[in-house]
């Protein structure tokens, strides 16, 4: 039960993949870990970019409440995008988990017959 215990952790709380690779799953693990690194980056980079157009757009407003403003401008700029980052991170993790659980547990009934 070593590795129905170890991949799903690695998967869920490292960084989705390693506990593919612990599985010996070499091409589907890379994948996770590529995949998700990749769509990490492109939320990190749209999002600062976002943040950054709503800054420049607020410079030289006198709003009481910079905080407030910067929020409703983020907002009217439309951060659907991010939720889809958001959940396709999401669902990314979750398979990793998953599916490196239940393939840690075929691998300890083959280690235990054989």
């Amino acid at each position: 039960m070593k590795r129905a215990i170890v991949s799903p952790i690695l998967s869920g709380l490292v960084i989705p993949g390693l506990g593919q690779l612990v599985n010996r799953q070499i091409a589907k693990g890379a994948f996770l870990v590529a995949a998700v690194s990749l769509l990490f980056m492109i939320t990190l980079g749209f999002t600062f970019h976002q943040l950054s157009k709503a800054v420049i757009a607020l410079e030289g407003t006198q709003a009481p409440d910079k905080f407030a403003a910067l929020r409703e401008q983020l907002v009217s700029q439309g951060v659907w995008w991010l939720f889809l980052l958001g959940g396709l991170l999401a669902g990314l993790w979750l398979y990793g988990v998953i599916d490196a659980w239940r393939w840690g547990r075929l691998r300890d009934l083959e280690d235990q017959e054989g």
